[in-house]
């Protein structure tokens, strides 16, 4: 399996190498190519148990990763976000939003923020993005990115 997470800040990288390797069986292995050299993962990913192996290549970097059959699931923590939500402007924390308001991730789905179905990404990757950053990422355009803004406000007026 190939992973390419060139271009990607932390910490989308360490997200798609967790989720592919849950779908690796004994044996196999998992290709990432990257713009820096994982040095945050490989302590991680030895100590659970994966075979790993980092070459640098035309000025990018190749982990090999090798599921062994002591290999351990990998798990990321992010701290829980309990801050009171006063407003949704784009510097909203995705998380944040989510959790005052639970109804709020139709709307994201609805606009292209389909990873947010994905309970893992809704535990990790929506607590260290905020709406704006969410934006870019998908690569949304600035009028659908308004139209989702008015809805998004239309749920702080029915509270």
């Amino acid at each position: 399996m190939m992973l390419d997470v060139r271009g990607l800040k932390a910490p989308q990288p360490a997200l798609m190498i967790i989720e592919s390797l849950g779908k690796l069986q004994v044996g196999e292995t998992l290709e990432v190519i990257g713009d820096k050299p994982f040095v945050d993962m490989l302590g991680k990913l030895e100590e659970a148990g994966y075979r790993v192996e980092l070459k640098e290549v035309g000025g990018s970097f190749v982990l090999r990763i090798t599921k062994t059959e002591n290999s351990k699931e990998l798990t990321m923590e992010v701290k829980e976000c309990d801050d009171k939500l006063d407003e949704i402007t784009e510097e909203t924390n995705v998380g944040k939003l989510l959790k005052a308001y639970p109804e709020s991730i139709k709307i994201l789905v609805k606009y292209g923020f389909s990873p947010l179905e994905n309970p893992v990404m809704r535990k990790t990757l929506a607590r260290t993005i905020t709406l704006r950053g969410a934006k870019k990422l998908i690569g949304m355009s600035d009028e659908k990115f308004r139209e989702m803004m008015e809805e998004l406000k239309g749920l702080e007026e029915g509270r």
